[in-house]
């Protein structure tokens, strides 16, 4: 579904914002011609995530933001903070417990992933910040870390917010 498009070099600035104007504008008219169906599908893949964010926090994760993205393909990017630490008993318990939830599972074990890759890293200067996961194709999984300077600003402003 996805066009692929060039950009010439000797195009003159004003050319070049055209034609990205212009990849835009189909961009955008392609996301409007989305059909009520695949829109409904949509809708219900978002509402499966916000309905296994719970019970990912019961295994220890807490979302601090979702972003919805309304693109062709759409995508849903989730940050996560480790609130818990479980031991595997209680996880394994919990993945069998809603094994029926295809999203809690895929979720949990990508954040049980980069935590365990979090772990094995450190820097004097950054610490860990957050756990992003981009659910879409292909899917992603981004370790956040912040300056120890603006990670303590960064967390007094989050609890003025």
């Amino acid at each position: 579904m996805t066009e692929k498009s060039t950009v010439k070099n000797s195009e003159k600035p004003t050319g070049i914002a055209d034609n990205l104007i212009t990849q835009l504008k189909s961009g955008l008219s392609k996301i409007g011609e989305l059909g009520t169906n695949t829109k409904g599908k949509f809708v219900n893949y978002v509402k499966d995530i916000f309905d296994v964010l719970p019970l990912i926090e019961k295994a220890g994760f807490r979302t601090n933001r979702l972003i919805v993205g309304v693109s062709i393909p759409p995508s849903v990017e989730i940050h996560f903070s480790r609130i818990n630490e479980f031991d595997e008993s209680h996880i394994n318990n919990l993945l069998e417990e809603y094994s029926d939830k295809k999203m809690f599972k895929m979720i949990l074990k990508a954040l049980l992933m980069s935590n365990e890759f979090q772990s094995k890293l450190s820097s004097e200067d950054l610490i860990f910040s957050e756990t992003c996961i981009e659910i879409s194709i292909p899917p992603k999984i981004s370790i956040k870390y912040l300056n120890k300077n603006i990670a303590s600003i960064d967390k007094i402003e989050s609890e003025f917010e």
